[in-house]
């Protein structure tokens, strides 16, 4: 199953890379939300890769393609959209569209696979700077074959924070407010743009925390489970291990996580 994610995402990867140069066609989805036709075309690649060796897994993916019977629509929570399979795959094929939309060079394919709602493994993509970050659960994270620990960095003065931004106003105004604390107390802050990144980040210590306020099980199952296998914690702000269902989640190398939670006000 690990070999069928990394087959997927690095043939993602090469549509996204073909179509990042060239002019592109692009639709606006929701509130700040686009999608491209790079983004329809690397899913139905991927799409098409798990159904032919797994057609009896349910597939849960970003975005709306009328040729796939891949779920798309998360409203009704992540229990309600499968039809009672062991196994879902969990797909983002473009993490970072507005990035990719105005050639940021700074997105990734994330695949994750679930069973029994819980995500037994990940995998993240960056085709620009050919970054293949995976993991098992209970067998670690790794990085182009080589395996990852998380950061030793004890104090939130010396730490490396990422986030990013939510799409809805309300949501937005409480980040604006958690920035301005925590640019009190970190060494520095990051924005990237791509959560899976951020998380595969942390993983691989380059980052110590990372947050977002609002996300989807695409955005974040690969990328909580690299954070958890390389040592981290990825929870949710209440402090509940991160699950599929979560909107909100912090990743941190752990020794910092209770700290952060105390900066965003959840205690």
């Amino acid at each position: 199953m690990l070999q069928t994610a990394i087959l997927a995402a690095r043939e993602a990867g090469s549509i996204l890379l073909d179509n990042f140069r060239k002019p592109r066609q692009t639709k606006v989805k929701g509130l700040r939300d686009i999608v491209t036709d790079a983004d329809v075309k690397a899913q139905r690649a991927i799409i098409e890769i798990i159904q032919a060796r797994f057609p009896d897994h349910d597939i849960l993916a970003e975005e709306s393609d009328p040729g796939s019977q891949a779920q798309t629509d998360v409203k009704g929570g992540f229990d309600k959209l499968t039809k009672g399979r062991p196994y879902t795959w969990i797909v983002d094929p473009l993490d970072g569209t507005t990035n990719y939309s105005r050639r940021v060079p700074c997105f990734c394919t994330s695949i994750a696979l679930s069973y029994q709602g819980k995500v037994i493994l990940g995998v993240v993509y960056d085709p620009l700077r050919d970054c293949l970050f995976q993991a098992e659960r209970g067998k670690g994270a790794y990085l182009n074959g080589e395996r990852l620990r998380v950061s030793s960095v004890e104090s939130p003065a010396d730490a490396l924070v990422g986030f990013d931004w939510a799409r809805a106003q309300d949501e937005r105004e409480l980040i604006a407010q958690w920035v301005a604390r925590m640019a009190l107390q970190a060494r520095t802050l990051r924005t990237l743009g791509a959560a899976a990144l951020g998380l595969c980040y942390v993983a691989a210590s380059w980052l110590d925390v990372y947050l977002h306020f609002s996300l989807k099980p695409w955005d974040a199952a690969a990328g909580a489970l690299m954070v958890q296998e390389a040592g981290g914690s990825a929870s949710d702000f209440t402090g509940h291990t991160w699950q599929t269902h979560s909107r909100r989640c912090l990743a941190s190398n752990g020794l910092l996580h209770d700290e952060m939670r105390s900066i965003l006000g959840c205690r």
